[in-house]
């Protein structure tokens, strides 16, 4: 006896649940080596902050392009068959840069404490909403990244870079570690 209507409809519904499913793990696992090699950049950049403060603007280009280079490498290596992965990519990180940049320029002067933050913060947000919609795990990368990058910026004093570097770069490679297990 063929199914019914209302059991073929429960079917299909049931088949895009657990496409769903399989697209939100196989978006974590693509994430989580994203956020390890910023994690990972993070903390250079704040440890060099932390050592060569007259040198920040340099240290951070050369974190941002690194960052760049690899991240699109990974993509690509990552995602082949998807088209357009490498624009998508690269329109999410330089949306980020150009959001850092803009707030720099409105807001100038701005201590290169207070400017540490925007990005972080931004990102936090970013994945909160991202949570929100459809992949509730990164609520809890966005929240943990916004509550440690601020008790950082907060209460870490003079060693504020370091700080930044454990909330900042930590969580990150924390994170990407837990959403690999996905």
């Amino acid at each position: 006896m063929p199914p019914s209507r209302e059991e073929a409809a429960q079917a299909l519904r049931e088949i895009s649940n657990v496409q769903a499913r399989v697209a939100g793990f196989q978006d974590y696992r693509f994430e989580a080596s994203q956020l390890i090699l910023w994690g990972l950049l993070n903390i250079i950049g704040c440890v060099g902050s932390a050592l060569f403060a007259g040198y920040l603007l340099p240290i951070w280009l050369g974190v941002v392009v690194v960052g760049l280079l690899l991240g699109v490498f990974m993509a690509v290596h990552s995602a082949p068959r998807v088209p357009g992965v490498i624009w998508r990519y690269l329109l999410v990180i330089l949306s980020i840069l150009l959001f850092d940049v803009i707030l720099h320029v409105i807001f100038w002067p701005v201590s290169p404490r207070q400017g540490s933050m925007i990005v972080p913060l931004f990102v936090a947000t970013i994945y909160i909403v991202r949570g929100a919609q459809s992949r509730p795990r990164y609520i809890a990368v966005g929240a943990l990244l916004a509550v440690l990058s601020m008790l950082s910026f907060l209460f870490a004093g003079d060693g504020y870079w370091y700080w930044l570097a454990l909330s900042w770069g930590g969580t990150f490679v924390v994170s990407g570690l837990w959403l690999r297990r996905c």
